[in-house]
């Protein structure tokens, strides 16, 4: 089973990294996928999104999470019938899950030229030293795991990823880090938990209480 990676933040936080070598039927033949999550499958259309898809439920299912569990707000936000928080992602090659009793987010990202291009929609004004890196490809996307995994962590649509998330300064060889999400004028700290993938940049990211 190519589980690539386990990895224990805490007592409740647990995170399986996949990497996706298997086809879809391999993956499908792991699976014991209710109807509603093969019609998610069958409404994608390219091969790789298929493959991604499954690697995801395949990551959660290594957890020991049944994928009967797994449910979707209108959102598009993933959560389980049980207490625990969960999370979902994927890029080229890989996909993950993490499940928590913390409210949890995560993100794969692969690195792309075009992320410097986009760059000003999402940075915020206190987070020039991304910019400054001389790697912006790498800091760029590291900094926009961090942003995506603090958005989905706290779960509420129509956040500001330059307004309103700030993540502290980092270099490329941290392994941890923080940022602020303010919301209606309430400040929301974030603990961070970064890693080098092949060719891209995972991020986790956990509420703290």
């Amino acid at each position: 089973m190519p589980v690539f990676q386990e990895i224990q933040l805490d007592s409740n936080t647990k995170l399986i990294l996949w990497k996706i070598e298997e086809t879809e039927q391999e993956l499908i033949h792991l699976l014991d996928l209710p109807p509603s999550e093969m019609q998610k499958l069958e409404n994608r259309k390219t091969p790789n999104h298929r493959l991604e898809f499954l690697a995801t439920r395949a990551s959660l299912s290594s957890l020991g999470v049944s994928i009967n569990n797994l449910h979707f707000k209108e959102s598009g936000a993933p959560y389980l019938d049980t207490q625990k928080h969960c999370s979902l992602s994927h890029t080229q090659n890989y996909a993950a899950a993490i499940v928590s009793q913390k409210q949890v987010g995560i993100d794969l990202e692969t690195h792309r030229g075009k992320i410097v291009k986009i760059a000003p929609k999402f940075v915020h004004k206190k987070e020039m030293f991304a910019l400054h890196n001389e790697n912006q490809i790498f800091s760029l996307t590291r900094l926009w795991t961090a942003k995506e995994a603090v958005y989905k962590a706290f779960g509420m649509a129509g956040i500001h990823f330059s307004t309103q998330i700030e993540v502290h300064s980092f270099s490329m060889i941290d392994k941890k880090g923080f940022a602020t999400l303010t919301h209606l004028e309430k400040e929301y700290s974030f603990t961070l938990h970064f890693q080098s993938i092949n060719n891209g940049q995972l991020c986790m990211a956990i509420l703290n209480s």
